[in-house]
């Protein structure tokens, strides 16, 4: 009997009494508030609903206990939510700690997380269902858009086809490539990172300054041959390649890009991304004395520098040479054997890299969102450097002038000789010397050529006649 009385006097001690009046001056629930029946419960619950703002209920009664439930989640949540879609669960678990003094579990915290962002932007589920819509709408705002969506057929009556894959080349971007790009496509592949996995392709231009210029992009199940293949064929259509020898590609040999390449394209130049080259060379090689010898032969603008600058890697380093030696081909990754038409010196796939950069927030959507935000993005874009240009006072790019700057520094070591026609004759350092064809626009070191852009000797050539 007195074990019962101590226990009674324990519980008394552990729980107090729910007082309403107390309770509308400090709303807030405290771990230890004893109820004197559900109908006090639910009052309470009602109360802290309409002073918090928050539509609050009370699920059905069990036998032994009475829960409360917000009806949506609550608008500082959301809020938090559209501000920040990444906020991090350890964020949302300290901030429900600190305002409503309450633990949640990381499954908690991420389930909640998941479910605003699916009311702010639609589940990803749903998003699929309405591709096809989505599709139809975007071929309206411009004839030139090209929308193009691959499923599964019909599985059985009453079943719906499964999407497959989508290709997206928006018309203005199309028609900016065809009037005034160089013929040069650097193309990439990236993970996507919701719900439903897969990658996206991406094929992007270089613009007049050097920048990135997108051209079409395309969501695919995964990485191979088979994706690369239906991507380039939509590509090739879109921008009427027909002198395939006029094209150059450039990437990082992704998986299944090669063979793709040379089913639809076979005729096209293709260049290797040297940084990518270099990352698994240095995997053998590393050090800075074999990488600065590996960029040199890249960017080596004749085949007598070519076969010095291998030369003087294979005196260094003979197992060096050799990997250099058996990998890709001089003519992918080397500028002494790139055509001349394409305008273009580059080595590197830096174009996708920067434009994968930029959507990273977006490969984090569900699709549509992904799609929109993209193509916002990018409209975007458009009107700043519009804007930007339509201030600057130069007939070439920024990055194009930067170039052109360290030329002309370069430029004062070389000493030109004119031969009273269009020609010149520069010497410079340790004896070496090149020819200049002004009219022409060429010199003998072939990256006027190669590149569009006067080379150091042509510059000196220039400043010497005043141009």
């Amino acid at each position: 009997m007195r074990e019962e009385e101590e226990d009674g006097d324990q519980f008394q001690r552990r729980y107090k009494d729910f007082c309403m009046e107390k309770f509308k001056i400090d709303t807030r629930f405290e771990l230890g508030m004893k109820f004197g029946s559900r109908a006090q419960f639910k009052a309470a619950v009602q109360e802290y609903g309409i002073k918090m703002g928050r539509p609050v209920y009370t699920k059905r009664n069990e036998s032994k206990r009475v829960r409360a439930k917000c009806k949506a989640p609550c608008q500082w949540y959301m809020e938090r939510i559209k501000s920040n879609s990444r906020i991090p669960i350890r964020e949302i678990r300290q901030t429900v700690n600190e305002e409503y003094q309450a633990q949640i579990s990381r499954w908690i915290a991420a389930k909640a997380r998941k479910l605003a962002l699916e009311m702010i932007k639609g589940s990803a589920e749903q998003q699929y269902k309405r591709i096809w819509e989505y599709c139809a709408e975007i071929k309206k705002t411009h004839e030139g858009n090209t929308m193009e969506v691959m499923f599964t057929p019909f599985r059985g009556p009453g079943g719906n086809p499964k999407f497959m894959r989508l290709y997206c080349c928006l018309g203005p971007l199309k028609k900016g490539f065809k009037d005034d790009l160089r013929p040069l496509i650097a193309l990439d592949g990236c993970h996507l990172k919701r719900t439903y996995r897969g990658q996206l392709l991406i094929a992007i231009a270089a613009d007049p300054n050097n920048g990135w210029w997108s051209i079409a992009w395309a969501v695919v199940e995964r990485e191979a041959t088979e994706q690369w293949a239906w991507f380039l064929k939509y590509l090739s259509d879109d921008l009427e390649i027909e002198n395939q020898f006029h094209y150059t590609f450039i990437s990082d040999q992704q998986k299944g890009l090669d063979r793709a390449l040379a089913e639809v394209l076979p005729n096209r130049e293709h260049r290797y991304c040297v940084q990518h080259m270099y990352r698994n060379f240095k995997k053998k090689h590393p050090g800075l004395p074999l990488k600065d010898r590996l960029w040199n032969i890249a960017n080596s603008t004749t085949e007598e520098l070519y076969n010095k600058a291998m030369a003087e890697l294979k005196d260094f380093d003979n197992e060096a040479y050799q990997w250099v030696k058996n990998a890709l081909a001089p003519r992918h990754w080397c500028k002494a054997f790139f055509p001349t038409h394409t305008k273009s010196d580059m080595l590197v796939n830096n174009l996708c890299e920067s434009f994968n950069a930029h959507i990273l927030e977006a490969r984090d959507q569900p699709i549509i969102t992904m799609l929109e935000m993209i193509r916002e993005y990018l409209m975007d874009r458009i009107r700043k450097r519009k804007s930007a240009m339509e201030r600057y006072d130069s007939p070439t790019g920024p990055l194009i002038n930067e170039i052109i700057e360290n030329r002309v520094k370069i430029a004062s070591q070389w000493m030109p000789i004119w031969n009273a026609m269009h020609g010149y004759q520069v010497k410079g350092p340790r004896g070496a010397q090149f020819a200049v064809d002004m009219e022409k626009k060429n010199c003998s070191c072939r990256l006027w050529e190669v590149s569009g852009i006067p080379c150091c000797h042509a510059i000196a050539a220039i400043l010497l006649r005043n141009e």
